[in-house]
């Protein structure tokens, strides 16, 4: 809502929209191939100039074996746009991604600039923020949007659970 007290009292119609939201758990484990926990496809013509992709995801290690590290990405895209650091995480600790995309222009060969965080670790203890220049990114065809994660080594103990994520278009 647009502030009555500047004599504005129209509804604003620049509300965000939810393109994407699940809250159904996703497992990646036992396994050194790098795998999504989630991906989507922002539909081809739906990003406009000065548009921003909001992107939030949360995972949970829910077991983890010795000192084997996990290592979640953030991509865009097809593009890193963040990456975190390769941890020697515990049970309960946490993964929190999120992304601004802030689209420039649009078409065959549209350009954004990301920002982004990953936080990893108890607590979301160990952050590693970026800043990402996307170029020639065609806005004409579906957009990818995934959280990689891959473990150091494959073992039944090693679990991290995706527990939600949301894709918002300001």
């Amino acid at each position: 809502m647009a502030n009555p007290l500047y004599g504005q009292n129209k509804a604003d119609s620049s509300l965000s929209e939810l393109i994407f939201q699940s809250t159904t758990p996703t497992v990646h484990q036992n396994s050194t191939d790098a795998a999504d926990l989630f991906s989507y496809s922002i539909p081809a013509n739906k990003l406009e100039s000065g548009n921003i992709v909001r992107i939030k995801a949360f995972a949970t290690v829910t077991d983890n074996n010795s000192t084997d590290t996990l290592t979640p990405v953030l991509n865009f895209a097809g593009s890193a746009i963040a990456s975190g650091a390769a941890l020697d995480v515990a049970d309960s600790d946490i993964i929190y991604a999120w992304a601004d995309v802030h689209v420039i222009s649009i078409g065959s060969s549209g350009s954004m600039k990301a920002i982004s965080e990953i936080r990893s670790d108890a607590n979301g203890a160990t952050s590693v923020t970026a800043a990402t220049a996307l170029s020639s990114k065609d806005t004409t065809a579906a957009i990818a949007v995934a959280l990689n994660v891959d473990w150091s080594v494959a073992h039944a103990e090693n679990i991290v659970k995706l527990d939600s994520v949301s894709i918002e278009l300001l």
